[in-house]
């Protein structure tokens, strides 16, 4: 892939392979290496054993693990390195030992060399524009639209578009930011994948909540609560999937328990404080996590036996068929969806004139 780092901020400087800066001397780990050198192992599991080496050996520790693992998915032309670089790369930041600028040609680095013909390397763009953000936004807002600038924008750079959305909300240049998503929309719908699909609508709707919050007074706080409320049940969407409706039930416990979501946000908070609604909260989030846990999965297509079912239960050829065959359904509810919710907004705020 062509460096668009060293295209916008080194114009004319040579590439050099290893800056060698932000090396760390290398440490075995007694059991781990067999498995970061198997081309087929499992990311997630390998990140969450990343966490358990930085709190038993430091950052310096997870980082030298990571690093390692990068260096197998970067010659294996596998894609799980932006997953593995999003864990990376913040370590490299809380690491006294690398510097801001060692982990800037790491990255850059990295990006010169991952294979030109598999556009979901793009995502790295935006771990480069997180590292930029992290000293000065302006920076990253530079990069990323050079980004854009320096290549043909396809559906694949969605991603782009909605980071530098909010990259310009952070930096309060409102009217921008609106553009920037009007412009992306256009990209979500050549997604044919349903929960590829799913995801982009849920990062569509993120964004517009916060820069709905920006919006002045009644007209952004319910703008907020609408976004915010269809993003919270996409996020429930995605894990509608008969193959695996454990993860869905893992979710909705996580949204119960608080330990994710918007319940507890300052936003959220602000924007039922400002609508004089708080009295209301509790109320909200029990007709919300409702539809969310009771309705949406039914309205998405699976059955009740589906949803009940427990692992370990017999299922026959014609069942186990149809649970296949789900997630090569289009996603098409997003209407429904959208219709509850403004019901639902215009009901807590019937003062509101705001038309969805």
């Amino acid at each position: 892939m062509i460096s668009f780092f060293r295209r916008l901020f080194y114009p004319g400087k040579k590439k050099t392979e290893d800056s060698g800066e932000f090396r760390i001397q290398f440490e075995e780990f007694k059991g781990y290496k067999t498995r970061v050198t198997h081309p087929d192992a499992d990311v997630h599991k390998l990140m969450v054993l990343a966490t358990k080496i930085k709190r038993e050996k430091g950052y310096s520790g997870a980082i030298t693990f990571l690093q390692d693992i990068a260096a197998t998915y970067l010659r294996e032309g596998n894609t799980a390195l932006v997953s593995c670089l999003n864990k990376l790369i913040p370590y490299m930041r809380k690491e006294p030992s690398v510097s801001y600028k060692g982990t800037l040609d790491y990255l850059a680095d990295i990006i010169d060399k991952v294979p030109s013909n598999e556009p979901y390397f793009l995502n790295l763009h935006i771990t480069m524009a997180d590292h930029l953000n992290s000293s000065e936004t302006d920076e990253a807002i530079h990069y990323l639209s050079g980004v854009l600038d320096m290549d043909t924008l396809t559906h694949h750079q969605y991603n782009i578009l909605i980071k530098l959305a909010d990259l310009h909300i952070v930096n309060r240049n409102y009217e921008y930011a609106r553009k920037l998503l009007d412009n992306a929309r256009n990209y979500i719908q050549p997604c044919t994948d349903r929960f590829d699909h799913i995801k982009r609508e849920r990062k569509w709707y993120r964004t517009s909540a916060n820069l709905a919050y920006h919006e002045p007074e009644m007209t952004g706080n319910t703008d907020y609560l609408y976004n915010r409320f269809i993003e919270f049940i996409l996020d429930m969407a995605r894990v509608v999937n008969p193959m695996h409706i454990e993860d869905f039930f893992k979710r909705k416990k996580l949204y119960y328990k608080r330990e994710r979501g918007f319940a507890d946000s300052k936003k959220f908070n602000s924007s039922i404080i400002q609508l004089n609604i708080e009295y209301k909260k509790e109320k909200i989030l029990k007709q919300l996590y409702g539809f969310a846990f009771e309705e949406l999965p039914l309205i998405l297509g699976v059955t009740k036996t589906e949803l009940d079912f427990m692992p370990g239960q017999k299922e026959n050829l014609i069942e186990i068929r149809e649970k296949k065959v789900f997630y090569r359904r289009p996603f098409k509810e997003l209407l429904i969806i959208q219709e509850w919710v403004r019901k639902f907004v215009l009901s807590l705020t019937p003062a509101a004139t705001k038309k969805y």
